[in-house]
């Protein structure tokens, strides 16, 4: 019967992936402690475990931390000692979510005296903001394919908005998977694998409907992380629409416009009360406007019904937007002229 009794660390795969660090204490052949686990997704959880070891490592964890609103369950591990000191299994809960794992010794005690010597440890961190977003489905398609380019064994994972819940899945079960899904206005893509020195390079391009929609890259390679958040950067910029993305950024031209013109005009309105009233209206028209652009034209826009759209389809946002702050400055000066008829 091995000695286990030690400090492991490693990885977990399947439908939940991320680091695991395990503090595993034995008494002949029962073994106890506490189950770490860095979600890539849901972030931190803890487990306290008892289990046993034979000819195999059986732990039955049992949830003690979570992140508030995520749901854990019960979590059975089953693993093996291989002949290179690591232990390999599989992992699944009582919530439906399983996978695998490889967890190796990690004590402190007996590390390498020279690993001072060695690079030092740190993360490279690239965000870049992007604007309104017009993607199709072969536009994911691509998206995705560049996104794991880099990636021996990490693979993409989308988590997507849909009926005011949440979904998790892997790229290729998401396609399989459309279940006649035709839009989305929330989507995030997160792919990472182990680089060196334990850390991840990591790329997480999250686009949301409304607020900021950001690309994200880690690794230890710098340059690897400048030049890939870039890239992808100039792949989604040829999907930008720049008239929105204008707009939720400074406001809309014709925005400024009426508003410098109604300071303009208010001279030739007769009567406090009249200029009270062209203000208020003025005001309440580009409250109007903002509420409309907001609520009808998302930031994000994702369609999976079609894989190549015409050319209406994607300009639709620029069009709608001109037309509602066109009509928006017809109404502010026929407010005017009918106040000042009013006046005179």
């Amino acid at each position: 019967m091995p000695n286990l009794a030690n400090r492991w660390a490693g990885r977990i795969y399947g439908t939940n992936t991320g680091n695991v660090f395990l503090d595993l204490v034995q008494d002949d052949q029962n073994v106890s402690g506490k189950l770490r686990i860095m979600d890539a997704i849901f972030g931190v959880s803890i487990y306290d475990y008892t289990g046993s070891i034979d000819d195999e490592l059986l732990l039955n964890c049992i949830p003690a931390q979570a992140v508030e609103g995520v749901e854990l369950g019960n979590v059975t591990v089953r693993g093996r000692l291989s002949a290179d000191g690591h232990i390999r299994g599989e992992w699944e809960s009582t919530i439906g979510t399983a996978g695998t794992f490889e967890i190796y010794p990690h004590d402190l005690a007996s590390a390498d005296p020279g690993a001072q010597n060695r690079n030092p440890e740190q993360i490279h961190n690239k965000t870049i903001q992007m604007g309104s977003v017009r993607l199709f489905k072969d536009d994911l398609n691509q998206l995705i394919g560049y996104i794991k380019k880099d990636f021996s064994k990490g693979r993409v994972i989308v988590t997507y908005s849909l009926r005011g819940c949440e979904l998790t899945k892997y790229a290729d079960d998401f396609f399989e998977q459309l279940d006649g899904i035709e839009q989305l206005h929330y989507i995030k893509l997160v792919v990472q694998e182990p680089e060196a020195y334990g850390i991840n390079r990591v790329i997480i391009v999250e686009l949301v409907a409304n607020g900021v929609s950001e690309i994200r890259v880690s690794g230890i390679n710098e340059s690897w992380v400048l030049g890939k958040a870039e890239s992808i950067f100039q792949t989604l910029k040829l999907k930008q629409n720049s008239l929105v993305t204008t707009y939720r950024k400074y406001g809309l031209n014709l925005n400024g416009a009426i508003f410098f013109s109604m300071l303009i005009a208010i001279p030739d309105i007769d009567g406090w009360k009249s200029r009270a009233i062209f203000v208020a209206s003025v005001f309440v028209l580009l409250n109007i406007l903002l509420f409309i652009h907001n609520k009808y034209i998302p930031n994000t826009a994702i369609y999976l019904e079609q894989a190549k759209p015409s050319f209406f389809k994607r300009a639709w946002p620029s069009i709608l937007s001109w037309v509602i702050a066109a009509s928006s400055s017809v109404v502010a000066a026929y407010i005017f002229s009918l106040l000042k008829s009013v006046g005179s």
